[in-house]
């Protein structure tokens, strides 16, 4: 049965309003969040020291924190001088279902490289794991959706760190979305094996001085915001820092969109939040705002990457011209082309579940067994038209 657009059509003013209202209150924060910002100039010690105090009183907190350059500064990207290897990773899974025939799960990982040399032609590289019973069925019960996309991550960053060791120059190494991880996994004993082994293989990639990052594109968060709103209050109220939220929704991408011109950056931050805390020492965690639109039409991406990266100002100087290029291949729709190609790559489609479906139930048949059937549910969703895995 179709949607009810009559429905839809009669509460449409309430949105667009709604969108009207909130676009009034981002100006208002917008303009409040500027001359914070502008007010710091040159206090980057002061500033950092306030918000470390913060977190010393709050354990939750989320934060931006001023590093060794200008809070305000933006830097333009410079020519690239030095070949460099380019791998990007993206990863896609098939989530686990008690309604299917026989439970299973599957991570495909699709990396693209590109050399800086013309004469080494790109490449497509696939890796793709069966996760089968024994790895899906733990003490705790199926695997849920959570262990599920950790793996995946640590599959992306394992491969890339496989791929960077056989290559000899400078590599960079780029996934889409953060490196911080928002799953909690130290508390979820589920999860803890696999984040150890995520923290052992960013090590890795260190020791083999990999520029890694993580591309975030649209990003929505707020980190400068809140480092604002902390710095905004009084020093006998610091202890109520995160609390409150006078600047909210405002997030960073309207904060710096018409302050950072077009292929230019901001200034390198560090994080500050509980789960942060787990990335210690070269593995700490930073970010960046990069325009990768124009002056008059920015795009703004947050760019995470780990402290031995921002310590190194010759890599994020190559990190940052590297990006800028690859974005330009997509025209009027900056991306890093090698992160579309690697998710093209990684895409598995309704098809492809479809399909290992069935030499899962001829595995089963060679076996001498008939293979059993889905749920009268799926049975029933199996009839529409369905076309890609979500």
């Amino acid at each position: 049965m179709p949607l009810d657009y009559t429905a839809i059509q009669s509460q449409l003013h309430i949105l667009s309003g709604q969108v009207l209202e909130k676009q009034k209150l981002e100006h208002e924060r917008t303009a409040q969040a500027a001359i914070l910002l502008d007010s710091l100039t040159g206090q980057n010690d002061q500033s950092r020291e306030r918000i470390l105090q913060a977190a010393a009183d709050n354990a939750n907190l989320r934060s931006a924190i001023p590093t060794d350059e200008e809070i305000t500064a933006t830097f333009l990207p410079s020519d690239i001088f030095r070949d460099y290897t380019l791998f990007a990773a993206d990863g896609s899974q098939v989530h686990p279902s008690r309604h299917d025939a026989i439970p299973f799960g599957v991570i495909n990982i699709g990396v693209f490289r590109l050399s800086s040399d013309v004469q080494i032609p790109p490449a497509e590289i696939v890796e793709t794991e069966l996760l089968t019973l024994d790895i899906l069925y733990t003490e705790f019960g199926l695997m849920g959706e959570e262990v599920i996309a950790l793996r995946r991550d640590l599959a992306e960053r394992k491969k890339l760190a496989s791929l960077a060791s056989a290559v000899e120059g400078t590599v960079l190494a780029l996934t889409d979305g953060p490196l911080e991880l928002f799953r909690d996994p130290q508390s979820n004993k589920n999860t803890q094996h696999e984040f150890a082994e995520y923290m052992d293989v960013l090590h890795q990639l260190a020791g083999l001085g990999t520029i890694t990052a993580g591309y975030v594109d649209r990003p929505g968060s707020d980190l400068v915001v809140r480092m604002l709103e902390i710095l905004k209050l009084p020093a006998d109220e610091i202890a109520n820092a995160g609390r409150s939220r006078p600047l909210a929704p405002l997030s960073d991408a309207a904060l710096f969109q018409n302050r950072i011109p077009g292929s230019a950056r901001s200034a390198i931050f560090a994080i500050q939040s509980r789960s942060a805390l787990q990335f210690k020492d070269e593995t700490a965690l930073h970010f960046f705002y990069l325009n990768t639109g124009t002056t008059d039409h920015p795009a703004l991406a947050r760019v995470e990457i780990p402290a031995w990266v921002a310590g190194s100002q010759e890599s994020v100087s190559l990190l940052h011209s590297v990006l800028i290029d690859q974005c330009r291949h997509l025209g009027l729709r900056p991306y890093p082309y090698a992160l579309h190609r690697s998710h093209e790559i990684a895409l598995v489609s309704f098809t492809d579940k479809s399909q290992i479906e069935t030499m899962i139930g001829q595995a089963i048949m060679a076996h001498g067994m008939t293979p059993p059937a889905p749920s009268n549910k799926q049975s029933a969703k199996n009839l529409s038209g369905r076309t890609r895995v979500q």
